[in-house]
């Protein structure tokens, strides 16, 4: 069997095991996949546009791949918070019947219990609920910047202010999480679509900030440690499906405009990724279950300082061409 890319079986096994543990750490803690990375693969010499499209896609998958574990180990609860009427009636009225969608025939004649739009979501778990903000706001978030960037064509100086800036806000919200470790912090769900928005619009810019964002803004939202990381893994995962999609319809386009032929661009470094960060969603997940709720916080919020770290280190030294 060929290997993509012309690696040896050393290589890829490598890269399957560095792949593990970048997502264990993304999928427990909810953040540091791209970021971690994205950095060792230019190291060992790929080049940015084989990166980029392997790691959404890897995200993609294993996104929906933890969120699965995360929900099968209670982390987060996916669906509706209540029984629908149609339910609650038959179980109050032994002669009640159904009588067609939505509708129950009684002694009193037929009664149209089908719940509107707004009952729909309102019924919604509050996971559910937060997925959907964090998505929708993700996947806006992502489109508007990267629309902005290709427009506006912004200099290497703006783009490192633009990581500087992320870097610095990562570093921020790991500092608060942790100096307000033994507070309780009041749920706020405009605080959640705030943070979806800036996460959403940091990662069409630069191409990360998405977790630690979503995460700590989560936590300093009033939300428990594991919902947020789970509730994040599938809105990425989702957002990722996004971003690779662009990636592969922006490739199709230009390489048949340009020679006629059809490339989905470079992708042979996904299949390699998504080997060693699907391994790892169960473990992770249950990691998360398994940590008692103020050290999850404290771990996250340790974890995003270092991350914030990592990326003002990486971007400064990239602006200097040191790395």
């Amino acid at each position: 069997m060929i290997l993509p890319l012309g690696l040896t079986w050393g290589i890829a096994a490598i890269l399957v095991l560095i792949a593990f543990l970048c997502e264990f750490m993304d999928s427990s803690l909810g953040m540091g996949y791209g970021t971690t990375l994205t950095p060792v693969l230019l190291l060992f010499g790929f080049e940015v546009s084989q990166i980029v499209p392997a790691v959404l896609i890897s995200e993609f998958v294993t996104g929906l791949s933890s969120a699965l574990f995360h929900v099968l180990f209670k982390n987060m609860t996916l669906g509706s918070t209540k029984k629908p009427e149609s339910e609650k009636l038959l179980m109050s009225n032994p002669d009640a019947q159904p009588a067609g969608s939505g509708v129950i025939a009684s002694k009193k004649g037929l009664i149209d219990v089908k719940p509107t739009f707004r009952q729909r979501i309102r019924n919604l778990t509050l996971d559910t609920k937060v997925v959907i903000i964090l998505t929708f706001f993700g996947v806006v978030g992502t489109i508007i910047a990267a629309i902005i960037s290709v427009v506006f064509g912004f200099s290497s100086v703006f783009k490192f202010g633009i990581k500087i800036y992320i870097g610095l806000m990562v570093f921020a919200m790991g500092v608060i999480i942790v100096s307000l470790i033994n507070k309780d912090i009041k749920f706020s769900l405009k605080r959640i679509i705030s943070m979806g928005a800036i996460a959403g619009f940091n990662k069409g810019l630069s191409g990360g900030g998405y977790g630690p964002i979503t995460v700590s803004g989560q936590i300093l939202s009033g939300r428990e440690g594991k919902n947020a990381i789970a509730s994040t893994s599938l809105a990425e995962g989702i957002v990722c499906f996004v971003g690779a999609t662009t990636y592969i319809i922006t490739n199709i386009i230009t390489s048949y405009k340009a020679t006629g032929i059809v490339s989905v661009g470079e992708l042979g470094l996904a299949p390699i990724l998504v080997i060693g960060a699907f391994l790892s969603a169960p473990l992770a997940a249950l990691t998360t279950k398994k940590i008692d709720a103020k050290w999850l916080k404290i771990a996250v919020g340790i974890a995003t300082i270092l991350l914030g770290l990592f990326s003002l280190t990486r971007s400064i030294l990239g602006f200097l061409n040191i790395w």
